[in-house]
């Protein structure tokens, strides 16, 4: 039977469960690697400690299927208790063992004689060394995670007091009496700005364009709860499933013109409107002038009421320039702030990027997706890489769902793909282009469907074309079903 050697890279939440699932699924007929540039696992939940960092999916339901937790403390989980879950997990299944920590990939090549991948990596965990090392695999499993390379426009490079990118968070800049500004009104400067608004003398908030907030339901598990969860799985299973169906239902909420995107527009609409009520100027900046779903919809139930206290100041004038410690507006107006925490997302687009993948015939991947777009089978699968599949991949993200239930079927595809190989003896499995031109045309017929396929409103999920390159087009069901029924014949093995 083949044997394999498999290199993992990056040790977060797809990573991890890539490793549990194969080895499950294989024991030690599998060799496997993984790679992870920080010192300990978890991904963006390890890099992400701004206070109030949280999941804006429920906890039961952002969570493996094959490792549910009863002892979750609230409905929405926090940073914190989501990493201590993935690294519980690391230890159970013993995949620390495999991790070399502070390794960085820069270079994954493919070698067409050899038929295999050619991993260049710098270890980072011996001080001063530096030096590239080079391993080969049979088969590279790309996993570095999507909200992972912090977004920082260059024009705030100017302001020379102390800054920080959410992402890049220093807890050793004080914010308290303070006057602080916060750039950015997306899921992290909206979990951010009530948490911080309390400690600091004044708070601008800098916002380009509004998002459409719904009040997250968040609640405490009693101890009882918990315990019928240890003692009856079932009812968590259960639990759980009903969150599932509940965003399946909600993927209706961004087809233009019909009823749930209409009620969402609605409901948005009134709790604003509630919550604002007495605050009209507010009101009026806070109020979204695209269509509802276009950018991501985000869960608060604190964020009006922070942007309504008497020392948080809203801007929605566009940033005319910086000068030291200045923020000067279009309009006109200035503000001398301290600190600058800088809440302006991720480069998506940039996927993998600085590592570089170079796949059949010396082709350079993230080149040619920059060029023009992602080209891929169902975000996994790539005709120019060989016995390469990538986790949380190019149109693989969702606006409506838990992506962790994106990342089970596309592991579980992987090891379907693996076992292909082993039955058939083979060394290589590559998708034809002709299967992936099929579901890219599919794809784009289905995005013209959704609010993200009609309106360019400048969201995250959209290249520099307007191509609509990080979310799944349709409901979570049919990706599973179309992942689980994929005809070998669409690969070729050799």
């Amino acid at each position: 039977m083949a044997r394999y050697e498999i290199g993992i890279i990056g040790a977060g939440v797809s990573g991890i469960c890539a490793a549990i699932q194969l080895q499950k699924k294989f024991g030690s007929s599998l060799s496997f690697t993984i790679f992870e540039k920080n010192r300990d696992v978890g991904g963006t939940w390890f890099s992400n400690v701004y206070p109030g960092c949280a999941c804006d999916v429920a906890s039961h339901f952002y969570s493996f299927s094959f490792e549910l937790n009863p002892n979750w403390s609230k409905n929405y989980p926090s940073q914190r208790e989501i990493l201590d879950y993935l690294k519980r997990l690391t230890g159970k299944y013993s995949i620390s063992e495999h991790i070399k920590f502070q390794h960085e990939v820069k270079t994954i090549c493919w070698n067409d004689e050899l038929m295999k991948w050619m991993v260049r990596y710098v270890d980072g965990s011996v001080p001063n060394a530096g030096s590239e090392e080079t391993r080969s695999f049979d088969i590279i499993i790309n996993a570095p995670g999507a909200l992972r390379i912090p977004l920082v426009p260059s024009e705030f490079d100017a302001f020379t007091g102390p800054k920080m990118h959410t992402a890049e968070w220093n807890k050793e800049i004080d914010l308290k009496n303070k006057k602080v500004a916060v750039i950015g009104s997306g899921a992290s400067a909206v979990q951010i700005i009530p948490r911080i608004a309390d400690s600091v003398e004044t708070l601008h908030c800098y916002q380009r364009k509004p998002p459409y907030i719904l009040p997250r339901p968040q609640f405490k598990f009693p101890n009882f709860v918990k315990a019928i969860f240890n003692w009856l799985p079932l009812v968590m299973w259960l639990y759980r499933f009903t969150f599932y169906v509940l965003h399946e239902l909600l993927y209706g909420l961004f087809t233009p013109d019909s009823v749930l995107h209409t009620l969402g527009h609605k409901l948005t609409k009134t709790y604003r409107r509630r919550e604002l009520k007495e605050h009209q100027h507010l009101l009026d900046d806070m109020t979204p002038k695209y269509s509802f779903g276009c950018k991501r919809v985000i869960l608060s139930e604190e964020y009006y009421d922070a942007m309504a206290r008497p020392n948080v100041h809203l801007h929605s004038n566009h940033i005319d320039k910086i000068s030291e410690r200045t923020i000067y507006t279009k309009d006109g107006s200035k503000e001398e702030v301290d600190v600058l925490i800088l809440a302006t997302g991720f480069r998506t687009n940039d996927y993998f990027s600085p590592m570089e993948v170079i796949g059949k015939g010396g082709k350079n991947v993230l080149r040619s997706w920059t060029d023009d777009r992602p080209r891929s089978y169902y975000g996994v699968a790539f005709s120019d890489t060989p016995n390469y599949f990538y986790l949380f991949g190019p149109n693989t993200v969702l606006g409506h769902s838990s992506v962790i239930f994106m990342i089970e079927c596309q592991v579980n595809f992987i090891a379907s793909a693996i076992a292909e190989m082993v039955k058939r003896n083979a060394k290589v499995i590559n998708v034809k282009v002709s299967a992936e031109d099929e579901f890219m045309d599919r794809l784009d017929r289905n995005m013209k469907e959704t609010i993200w396929g009609r309106e360019s409103c400048g969201s995250w999920y959209a290249n520099p074309r307007g191509d609509i390159t990080i979310l799944w087009s349709s409901t979570t069901s049919s990706y599973w079903w179309q992942m689980r029924n994929i005809s070998w014949s669409k690969f070729d093995f050799l």
